[in-house]
């Protein structure tokens, strides 16, 4: 008589005790990093909130744990090589890498934080120290393919893609699903063909998604267009895939993990340790301009010129749509006195103002982008910013810069307002210390590589180089007096 197996069930199966402890390894991991960085999880919600593309950073987690699970299913058969001491250094100083870059390098670009999310960076960084010090380095280095999706889909290159790419909410779902796609394509590459397929499918199913909601519902938020497209293909294309190829196999059990239980958790304790550090650490202040209420809106975004000076020309810059969306405008009115004041120029000449007018749909948007960013400001050295009363609650940040390209020193004095609930202006008023007629003014054109370089001087050698620590406030009082007659102006003229 012949004995009958008892086939063990597909829970037992699928629930095995590898599996059990490396989701309890990932739950310290996930909780650590959510309490170490939760300053930076509630900042990305209100981006979301507010209507600002850096909400996308909360979708790129599970795209990446789509990878990784890609990548466990390939595994096969590894080499027993494991060096606890190698793991225990490289842990450590992934986590000391992630605390510097929180706490010593993000308050350097204070002012770009929204663009570069450094916090975000430190995150991605903290994670892979963490997984580090519970699976070891050798599982941690396989895979490299989730990593690298995970650093390179950084705020930084993805504003960089968005705006080469116009900077419409279309354009936004787009690079999304870029990222969804890249997921899917690595998570069933078996082999290139198969892995471009299904990426590609997932991109045709979210373009498809994405195209009927840009039509259908044109108003909706551009968290809608980065979020529903992509959630949407990678669900429908990535299960396909996923029944298509293991339908009817068994589950696949994890590899072991070398790295042993008690291992395990003084690694953990070193993660949390770490965690409670990274929590202590406050995110940057921006000193952003302050938000004020504006006069009713006039219907367009030209500023009345108060009386005693003439409006010598007016010209509008098509470049803010790639950066604040459709509907963006700027336009840059050059205004001079009629007659020359002796407290501005000792010549006698009359002076002339750059008045220049930004407006988008929220003053969320100027968050991302401060004023100083919109200029090309490769070698120059700004003030620090002082703050002044307008009238009419209106609050307005002055600072100078001292421009080596073009060897002169120019001061600004800019304001925000809302002038309706779908109208916000940051209106700049610019002079230079060049009282000639025909002066040069630095163009509101913002160059990419140029403010890359500045960036990266920064990070070798410290604000130093891009703070002018002795400033002349030459035309403060003078700036100061047209801004309230300007701001006056506008609301005579409502």
């Amino acid at each position: 008589m012949t004995a009958t197996v008892e086939q063990p069930s597909f829970t037992e199966r699928f629930f095995t005790s590898a599996l059990r402890h490396t989701t309890r390894r990932w739950i310290v991991i996930i909780a650590a990093t959510v309490i170490g960085f939760h300053s930076t999880w509630l900042q990305l919600i209100d981006e979301i909130r507010t209507g600002t593309t850096g909400g996308y950073v909360l979708i790129v987690p599970p795209l990446v744990a789509l990878v990784a699970i890609g990548i466990t299913r390939q595994r096969r058969n590894e080499l027993p090589i494991h060096d606890r001491q190698t793991d225990i250094i490289t842990s450590v100083l992934l986590l000391l890498i992630a605390l510097a870059i929180k706490g010593l390098l993000m308050p350097r670009y204070a002012t770009n934080y929204q663009v570069m999310h450094l916090d975000v960076l430190a995150a991605w960084v903290f994670v892979c120290g963490a997984c580090v010090a519970m699976f070891g380095l050798r599982v941690t280095a396989a895979y490299w393919q989730a990593w690298a999706m995970l650093f390179l889909s950084s705020p930084v290159l993805y504003r960089i893609v968005l705006v080469e790419a116009g900077g419409t909410k279309l354009a936004a779902g787009q690079v999304t699903l870029v990222l969804a796609a890249t997921a899917i394509g690595l998570a069933t590459r078996r082999t290139r063909a198969r892995g471009f397929f299904y990426g590609s499918a997932t991109f045709v199913t979210g373009l498809f998604v994405l195209i009927l909601i840009d039509q259908q519902w044109p108003d909706a938020s551009i968290a809608v267009s980065q979020y529903v497209p992509a959630v949407i293909a990678t669900l429908v294309v990535g299960a396909g895939a996923y029944l298509w190829t293991y339908r009817g196999l068994a589950p696949r059990t994890l590899p072991p993990n070398p790295v042993s239980i008690p291992q395990a958790v003084r690694g953990a304790l070193c993660v949390v340790v770490a965690a409670l550090l990274a929590a202590l650490m406050p995110l940057p202040d921006q000193r952003l301009t302050p938000v004020s209420e504006g006069p009713p809106y006039s219907g367009t975004a030209t500023q009345i010129v108060p009386a005693g000076w003439v409006q010598l020309s007016s010209v509008d810059y098509d470049w803010p749509r790639a950066y604040f969306r459709q509907g963006s405008v700027l336009r840059r009115q050059v205004i001079r006195a009629e007659e020359p004041n002796p407290d501005w120029d000792r010549l006698l000449r009359p002076r002339t103002v750059a008045v220049q007018t930004l407006q988008v749909r929220s003053p969320n948007a100027f968050a991302v982008y401060p004023t100083e960013s919109m200029y090309e400001l490769g070698r120059s050295r700004v003030s620090p910013k002082e703050y002044v009363d307008l009238g009419h609650g209106v609050t307005a940040e002055y600072f100078t810069v001292v421009d080596d390209n073009l060897l002169l020193t120019w001061s600004l004095l800019s304001f925000v307002w809302t002038r309706s609930d779908t109208v916000a202006q940051r209106v700049s008023l610019l002079t230079v210390d060049n009282h000639e007629l025909d002066a040069p003014f630095p163009q509101p054109e913002p160059n990419t590589a140029t403010n890359a370089r500045t960036l990266l001087r920064v990070l070798l050698r410290g604000n130093g180089t891009v703070e002018d620590t002795e400033p002349e406030y030459k035309d403060r009082s003078m700036l100061i007096e047209v801004g309230r007659e300007l701001v006056e102006a506008q609301w005579q003229g409502e």
